[in-house]
């Protein structure tokens, strides 16, 4: 007489089977909110280094960044980001008119959250559409600050609403996949994206 399964081992398998199943999946989802993280992270440590070059290549900063509160707190919109791409210094779509970029790039440098949802909207995708995840496009644009008295340090950027100094020509930042940029706490790093390192950072007031 052949013995089968009993009701209740079938159920203890399926169990088993549903625990690794659920495992398997939080594993991955941890894995892609890593490199959704990595990827933005590279983002915006390639954007310091190319305002940086530019600043070098030049010998003064662009018009377009400093009347985009560059001193303080600028957004990398699509005047802002123009000097980048007109340079070379970042491989963005430049329109026939000046000062401006088009294509993907249309609203300027945004988060990878925010690309997703841009290119999967084409040219209907607007500045006030929500990106999955929380925020804006618009809330999703880096921003920027820059040295400009040549001292070596950045003096006063408005992170989140906190008043920081940092040890650099060019720093950027981005919020998370939420859309919001939390003030700025040294030592603490929540899912904000910064170009600099916590030492580099001299005040935070």
């Amino acid at each position: 007489m052949k013995k089968g399964f009993t009701l209740i081992e079938m159920l203890v398998v399926v169990g088993i089977i549903g625990i690794l199943v659920a495992s398997g999946i939080g594993a991955f989802s941890h894995m892609t909110k890593a490199a959704e993280r990595q990827r933005c992270q590279e983002l915006v440590s390639n954007v310091a280094t190319a305002l940086t070059a530019l600043f070098n290549q030049n010998g003064s900063w662009p018009r377009a960044l400093i009347n985009d509160g560059g001193g303080k707190d600028g957004e990398l919109d699509e005047t802002a980001a123009y000097p980048l791409a007109k340079g070379g210094f970042m491989t963005l779509t430049m329109s026939t008119d000046e000062g401006k970029l088009s294509g993907y790039d249309k609203f300027g440098i945004v988060t990878p959250w925010a690309m997703a949802l841009i290119k999967a909207k084409g040219s209907s995708a607007a500045i006030s559409h929500k990106v999955p995840g929380g925020g804006t496009i618009k809330d999703h644009i880096l921003h920027y600050a820059l040295d400009l008295d040549g001292d070596g340090i950045i003096e006063s950027a408005n992170v989140g609403g906190q008043s920081i100094d940092v040890r650099a020509t060019a720093i950027v930042w981005a919020c998370g996949k939420d859309g919001k940029i939390e003030p700025y706490r040294r030592g603490l790093k929540g899912d904000d994206v910064y170009s600099w390192t916590f030492g580099q950072t001299q005040r935070v007031k």
